[in-house]
């Protein structure tokens, strides 16, 4: 039987939470554009056998998801502002842009990856449509838990008006320290596999970490998230506490799920008899950027 969206919609606690109507409305506007999107691109990539354009999807639906949520916010200022110009905040233009940035630039890279290596996770289960559908539905709850402290920024009924203070300036350098962090990451492994290099890295970045790329994908989601809270009104408290369900699924997924455990395990299968990788598995950090141990 194929999968309700009703099942996996990660929006019913949310809304439940979500004690204003046009805050909930708007959420589940916002959850009909990300679970269309993904039902959409099932059907294609399954009538096709392919996975080739996965991860494009996932970014044009943070895109479209973010976009339309900046609607809500200019409506909500339209309506509110004496100007009548509906202009977002600067804390929300921000916080909106991160969003963009982060994933046209994480798609482009994942999309790159595909076409090049082909991507593992869908070669058994793309000529299976119904197993291939819960892949996709699996990609519309990320898509939307992980933003989630921006949509519910955007999406409020009152402005924005609050000044800019000290926390957020830490919260975007946070941002821009994690995304800069897991941008050089992937380049510098980008450029180790071009060199024909064999085996694991651990150079550049990776002499600190054994997964720097997902410290700073935890990083941007925990900082980004502490500026939105501060930009959603005093009284909002269950939309602020919605939106740590952003980083707390961001670190569970990566630390405990389909990140670092699945690279582990395929590490120590690969290399776990070579001295190289036993000395560089024991002495360098798991996930935060630290000098090597020396014992």
């Amino acid at each position: 039987s194929t999968i309700s969206l009703t099942k996996l919609d990660p929006i019913a606690p949310v809304a439940a939470a979500m004690g204003n109507s046009v805050v909930r409305a708007r959420m589940v506007e916002l959850a009909a554009i990300d679970f269309g999107l993904q039902t959409v691109g099932w059907a294609a990539a399954s009538a096709l056998h392919t996975e080739r354009f996965y991860d494009a999807m996932g970014s044009l639906t943070y895109w479209l998801m973010v976009l339309r949520a900046r609607c809500f916010a200019r409506r909500t200022a339209k309506g509110t502002s004496q100007d009548d110009t509906g202009a977002l905040s600067v804390r929300q233009q921000i916080c909106s842009a991160a969003v963009l940035i982060w994933s046209a630039r994480l798609g482009l890279f994942l999309a790159k990856r595909g076409i090049q290596y082909g991507d593992s996770r869908f070669e058994k289960v793309k000529q299976r449509p119904r197993v291939f559908l819960l892949y996709w539905m699996i990609q519309g709850v990320w898509c939307f838990l992980t933003s989630l402290p921006v949509y519910l920024q955007l999406s409020q009924q009152q402005c924005d008006d609050t000044p800019v203070a000290i926390s957020d300036i830490a919260s975007w350098m946070g941002w821009l320290a994690g995304f800069t962090i897991e941008v050089v990451a992937d380049m510098q492994k980008s450029a180790w596999k071009a060199a024909g290099n064999k085996g694991f890295i651990k150079s550049g970045v990776w002499r600190y970490s054994q997964h720097p790329n997902y410290f700073g994908e935890m990083l941007l989601w925990a900082s980004l998230c502490v500026s939105c809270i501060n930009g959603q009104g005093k009284k909002a408290w269950a939309s602020k506490l919605a939106s740590l369900a952003s980083p707390a699924f961001v670190i569970y997924l990566l630390r405990y799920v389909s990140g670092v455990p699945l690279l582990q395990k395929a590490a120590k299968q690969k290399y776990g008899k070579d001295p190289n990788f036993q000395s560089y598995h024991a002495r360098t950090s798991l996930l935060v950027p630290w000098l090597p141990r020396t014992n």
